[in-house]
């Protein structure tokens, strides 16, 4: 999921926003008595009445979900909603929760992905307003929890998504094949380097902050294969390696070993000795299955440039974009199978630089 918060002054201009007839609104839940817009405007400024000396009062919250989440049930919705609010600190504050359409008419495409709203009141029935601090953060870290619990896709946070951008060549390269695509003058899907798969991988399995042995058990699950340099007994470093493709894991976004154990994974020298070891042996690491994670919980899409994002939601429109979640074996000619355009299987072909796979478009 992806969430975003504006804070604002006019409770009716949100509102007449949420229960437009246009975008088919559905109201999820709400703690206003008021059945229809005027009553619920005259409520919410009633409350923000008792406080005066607060300009914007209004917070709204949105919050989307990924493609492959397909539609959700209003329990679920209002789940999440209930959790957003009341982690945030507006459990005795005024709210409205309302689901959209995904075809909203105010949009300049169709989303693939259902969405909702949520109106809170910052002041509440004693006149206080509660403070809003880190709120985005917080956010993050709820919808982050909401997915694991409710089995959604799970989304990088934002400080994961800094990950190295792709360099200009790689950048022309994937936009001429767009347009190659799109001009049918190839029939070979854009390829992608391998090192946005890797920032995903890795994204993905340390999520949750999980041991170093489960985190290293996760990559083995992705066909991410590491590899961790002991000097004098010690770690001192790790690498990566995705088929015959390799990078260090200081050439990622907070990848290597030191950054690895301060902001992704708890490290225990002695509890994760024998699957350091194990993944240096090329041996299978023991994970528990209800620790396990796969690419169908990602979406490589989110680490594409956005100048990339742009071209192809011009090219094959949003709705298309679905990247492809399982690294298969090679076949006995060398090539990956089941990476092509949508129904359409085209084989991934072997790249000179091997730096490259193909993703569905």
């Amino acid at each position: 999921m992806i969430g975003k918060i504006i804070t604002g002054s006019s409770f009716r201009g949100l509102v007449n926003y949420l229960l437009d007839p246009s975008k088919t609104p559905e109201i999820i839940s709400t703690n206003l008595a008021g059945t229809n817009r005027n009553t619920m405007i005259w409520e919410l400024n009633a409350c923000a009445e008792l406080r005066p000396t607060t300009k914007k009062p209004v917070k709204h919250i949105s919050i989307g979900f990924a493609p492959d989440d397909k539609s959700l049930d209003p329990e679920t919705i209002d789940e999440i909603a209930q959790a957003v609010i009341n982690n945030l600190g507006y459990g005795d504050n005024q709210y409205l929760v309302v689901k959209h359409d995904r075809y909203d008419p105010e949009h300049d495409r169709i989303h693939s992905h259902d969405h909702f709203h949520i109106l809170i009141n910052m002041v509440n029935h004693e006149g206080k307003r509660v403070h809003d601090s880190y709120d985005k953060m917080k956010l993050e870290k709820i919808l982050r929890e909401q997915e694991q619990e409710h089995s959604l896709t799970l989304v990088p946070s934002s400080d994961q998504r800094h990950y190295k951008a792709a360099t200009t060549g790689q950048v022309q390269r994937i936009m001429r094949e767009i347009e190659e695509c799109k001009g049918r003058k190839s029939t070979k899907n854009p390829t992608a380097p391998y090192t946005l798969k890797i920032q995903s991988g890795i994204d993905l399995a340390s999520h949750d902050c999980p041991s170093l042995t489960v985190f290293l058990a996760r990559l083995q699950q992705l066909k991410i294969d590491p590899k961790l340099r002991i000097e004098s007994g010690k770690v001192k470093g790790i690498s990566y390696k995705l088929q015959d493709f390799k990078v260090k894991g200081c050439k990622l976004h907070q990848c290597s070993f030191p950054q690895l154990i301060q902001n992704r994974v708890t490290y225990d020298p002695e509890r994760d000795l024998v699957a350091i070891n194990q993944a240096n042996q090329n041996e299978e690491i023991t994970l528990a299955s209800e620790l396990n994670v796969s690419w169908s919980q990602t979406n490589l899409r989110n680490y594409v440039p956005n100048k990339v994002q742009q071209m192809l939601d011009k090219t094959f429109g949003k709705q298309e974009l679905q990247v492809n979640k399982e690294i298969k074996k090679p076949e006995p000619n060398g090539h990956l199978t089941g990476l092509g355009f949508p129904q359409t299987p085209c084989p991934l072909q072997n790249q000179e630089s091997n730096e490259e796979f193909e993703i569905d478009f």
